[in-house]
């Protein structure tokens, strides 16, 4: 439970800290099930800068497939698709 939370922090300081700033929001935390691309938080660039974000510091083998707008819903959602993720390389 512990690896989630550090996970929901990283993704949560990662998008208040690089792409708010860029898109000219000032906000200072995100709940875990906030819409973030209903919100105007992520939009397309966004999502590639976090992907690429997370493939650098997880390790995560990251398919075309995966660029889907479900996968990126909310915190909650991407920290389910990450351990999906991870529990796949884990296994393979």
């Amino acid at each position: 439970m512990e690896e989630t939370m550090d996970l929901k922090k990283i993704i949560e300081e990662f998008i208040i800290k690089e792409i708010c700033p860029k898109i000219g929001l000032d906000i200072q935390g995100i709940q875990d099930d906030e819409p973030l691309i209903d919100s105007g938080i992520l939009d397309s660039l966004g999502i590639l800068e976090l992907l690429s974000y997370l493939d650098e510091e997880l390790k995560l083998d990251i398919s075309s497939d995966d660029l889907k707008k479900e996968n990126f819903m909310d915190i909650k959602t991407i920290c389910a698709w990450i351990e999906k993720q991870v529990g796949e390389v884990k296994r393979g």
